[in-house]
């Protein structure tokens, strides 16, 4: 081989491995607690938070991670029921429709919980914390992976 083809190979494994250190160093390959532990930090900085809303901010956070363990302990139940549901050879449609009302009414449990926290720590926040807030969701919606506009009415009739 070529010393010009070493070379570049070389950066390319340089270029690899640091960009795994960054994700990784940015919380993009960490669990979910972590993720959500870095997003509050992220609120604290870009807020500009006093230790009231700190003390909100942490109440969310934690209320977060919990829902988030409480979805994912049951995540294998669910799947482990679909799997069983097609395992027949036919569908018992009262019995899907029994774990989907099931989900469903554990999500409206949790999210009502969910929406008090939040509320809590968005009802202390002075009117340009929560301008700044809202630009920041805004910025994340239309910074998606998918890229601006790909959740619109017309792309998704497209699809």
């Amino acid at each position: 081989m070529s010393k010009t083809v070493i070379i570049i190979i070389s950066l390319l494994v340089l270029l690899l491995i640091s960009g795994v250190a960054i994700a990784r160093y940015k919380g993009f390959c960490s669990n979910s607690e972590a993720r959500i532990g870095w997003m509050a930090e992220r609120l604290d900085k870009h807020l500009e938070l006093s230790d009231n809303q700190r003390v909100h901010l942490d109440k969310f956070r934690v209320e977060i991670i919990s829902m988030a363990e409480t979805l994912r302990s049951d995540r294998e139940m669910y799947a482990n029921e679909a799997a069983d549901l097609l395992n027949q050879s036919s569908l018992d449609r009262e019995r899907a429709h029994t774990l989907l009302m099931q989900k469903q009414a554990q999500l409206a449990s949790i999210s009502s919980d969910f929406i008090d926290a939040f509320a809590d720590f968005s009802d202390n926040l002075e009117q340009h914390q929560r301008d700044k807030l809202q630009s920041m969701i805004l910025h994340h919606k239309a910074h998606r992976h998918c890229g601006p506009g790909c959740n619109s009415p017309t792309k998704l009739n497209q699809e």
